[in-house]
């Protein structure tokens, strides 16, 4: 017979087993209830999963500052309401049902296309009542949301953007009963200063979302914005900022489950400029002063440096105009000429200079062509080559140097002019680096025109030499390139390359980064000069405002020791039918410590003394006003000290 007894017997083992054995059942029991019953909708939700959309976040655009901090670009918020097609789901359901019961049995595609006009008019009756709510009411166009809802349904609907505050106030306070809609906040790029120095600004506009950036993919961009032209253009990569990441959970339907962030976007950097903005409004107030549709340009620059304290162009534009998106016609108006609102007349334009390149004239006669400054020269008040009669605006009499060059005698420069020979001149215009671009905005300025030897090897006769000397005929010229000019004149001979920007530094959020700063002050050449030259020539300048008979005359400041030269050319340009002159004036201050060069253009001007040298009064005016001072120091040349080769001038 068999016995049991053994099963009885204490096997500590076996009890051990049966005991890890029955936990695990309770476990797994467990487990299995946890899953079916307390996770049962997130399941169910990972279920209808069918993929990831990668959106791309947009980064904050860096600031641009005037050398005092001042803004020049900004950003401002921009809100915007949206919706947010998977919260009406429901309401999807819910209409549809009610719409299907009315129609009785349908085919798949009738079911359809009730389903479809079913959604449209969910959609369409929220955007009513929203854009009325906010003042801007609007219907909504089918085919456009059709292709949002087929395309895109997991990124919320773009109902109304660019509110007001009373407009944000008005939907947070009435539509927030409204299903499915909310407000979201953008950064909004703004020019806080509307037309001011908008050519040297330029503009930004938003990106295309379709376009890849780098090797990254995004199923979604949400777009910033991309510099276009001018400063925007050239330091995009500065202050665009790297944008981020976003990765939207979508079910099989592509309405959104839930996102999750993969890489945050970092914000651009802040650039400073060289520029100050007082100097630059009251550039562009003294240019327009001759009226709205006056063309013309003016540089402000540092001699000491080659910074660049004012550029301003004119006729002008707003730059929150390409913010958003600009009209056809808007754009024909644009580009409309003569006007040309677009042209940076300071840097894509050339004139021909006229007699403001006798400042380099008359450095090449009295290094090279061996004149003497005091001897006297007889002018007909014309010169005569060759049976060609050239007109002198200066009247008939004698002339040493530096009347002639106050007085902008044509007769005195062409007939020494010659005497000296062309090769000496174009040494002279290229150490001054003419007919090459300074470099101050790559891509976006003009390298102007000058002749070289090559094209003296060609063939060359004295009549080009005397247009020349009178800064006409082969010579173009920006009003940058007569700045920079102007500022080796006073200066000693330094040639600077101008400089625009003056540093970069990281946003508040990244204050710890170290600030990027431009190195001033670089020369690109020295002309060679001698004291003695530079001398009589700034007296000559110094002539030309001070002097009664000068004619620039009408630049002078009171308590202010001004250089300047000015300059009229004519041109084979015509506005309503009739040939227009360039008229320029280009100075320095204080003589005795130079500082500042003002160089003033004005297209289709009366003469460079009545349209220019009164922009550059008002100018002198305000750079006089500025904390350090530019009074005169009666340490340099004046009136008293200047020589005179006849008592009666």
């Amino acid at each position: 017979m068999y016995s049991i007894n053994p099963l009885k017997a204490s096997d500590y083992r076996s009890l051990w087993i049966a005991v890890f054995v029955g936990i695990g059942f309770v476990l797994l029991i467990g487990k299995l209830w946890y899953v079916q019953v307390i996770s049962f909708e997130e399941y169910e939700g990972y279920r209808e999963i069918q993929s990831y959309r990668i959106m791309r976040e947009p980064a904050i655009r860096g600031k641009i500052l005037d050398r005092n901090g001042i803004p020049l670009a900004d950003n401002r918020p921009n809100y915007s309401i949206v919706l947010y097609l998977e919260e009406l789901r429901p309401l999807f359901q819910s209409t549809f049902k009610t719409a299907r019961a009315k129609h009785g049995t349908l085919s798949i595609s009738d079911r359809n296309r009730l389903g479809a006009l079913n959604r449209y008019s969910v959609v369409s009756n929220i955007w009513v009542q929203v854009t009325s709510l906010v003042g801007r009411p609007m219907k909504l166009h089918r085919r456009n949301f059709e292709r949002h809802y087929d395309n895109d349904r997991y990124v919320p609907l773009t109902i109304s953007e660019n509110l007001t505050r009373d407009q944000v106030a008005r939907f947070v306070e009435k539509g927030a009963h409204i299903p499915g809609v909310d407000l979201e906040l953008e950064s909004l790029r703004y020019y806080p200063n509307g037309t001011m120095a908008s050519h040297l600004l330029g503009y930004a506009r938003k990106t295309d979302p379709k376009k890849k950036e780098g090797g990254r993919k995004f199923n979604y961009s949400r777009q910033d914005y991309v510099g276009k032209k001018g400063v925007e253009a050239i330091y995009d990569d500065v202050l665009r900022g790297v944008a981020g990441e976003k990765a939207v959970l979508i079910n099989n339907m592509m309405f959104r489950q839930r996102e999750d962030v993969w890489d945050v976007a970092k914000p651009g950097n802040n650039l400073y400029l060289t520029l100050d903005l007082r100097i630059q409004r009251i550039a562009e107030s003294a240019l327009a002063g001759s009226g709205p549709n006056t063309m013309g340009a003016v540089v402000v620059m540092d001699v000491r440096n080659g910074d660049v304290l004012a550029l301003a162009s004119s006729p002008t534009y707003d730059p929150n105009e390409f913010v958003r998106i600009l009209s056809k016609n808007r754009w024909e108006e644009l580009n409309l000429e003569p006007n040309l609102p677009l042209l940076n007349r300071a840097t894509y334009g050339i004139y021909a200079p006229g007699s403001i390149f006798k400042l380099v004239v008359g450095m090449a006669l009295l290094e090279e062509g061996g004149v003497d400054p005091d001897e006297l020269y007889t002018s007909l008040g014309y010169f005569l080559l060759g049976g060609r009669y050239i007109d002198d605006t200066a009247a008939p009499g004698d002339y040493d140097f530096r009347r002639a060059l106050a007085k902008s005698s044509n007769s005195y420069f062409i007939n020494y002019g010659i005497e000296m020979g062309i090769d000496p001149l174009i040494d002279w215009g290229e150490r001054f680096f003419l007919g090459q671009k300074t470099g101050l905005l790559p891509g976006q300025e003009l390298p102007g025109m000058y002749p070289s030897r090559a094209d003296v090897r060609k063939g060359w006769h004295k009549g080009e030499t005397a247009n020349l000397c009178i800064g006409q005929g082969a010579i173009a010229v920006t009003p940058l390139q007569m700045a920079v000019m102007v500022s080796a004149v006073a200066n000693g001979g330094t040639v600077f390359e101008p400089r625009i920007a003056a540093r970069i530094e990281p946003q508040a959020s990244l204050a710890n980064n170290e600030a990027r700063v431009f190195p001033e002050g670089v020369a690109r050449g020295n002309i060679g000069v001698s004291e003695r030259v530079l001398k009589i020539v700034h007296e000559g300048m110094l002539m030309d405002v001070e002097w009664d008979e000068g004619t620039g005359v009408d630049a002078r400041v009171a308590g202010l020791s001004i250089g300047g030269k000015t300059g009229s050319a004519e041109t084979d340009k015509r506005i309503d039918g009739r040939k227009i002159k360039d008229t320029w004036f280009a100075s320095f201050a204080p003589v005795e410590d130079p500082r500042y060069a003002v160089v003033v253009l004005v297209v289709d001007g009366i003469s460079g003394g009545t349209s220019c040298a009164p922009v550059a009064q008002q100018i002198y005016e305000v750079l006089q006003d500025l904390p350090e001072s530019l009074e005169v120091s009666h340490q340099g040349p004046s009136l008293a000290n200047v020589r005179y080769s006849n008592d009666s001038f």
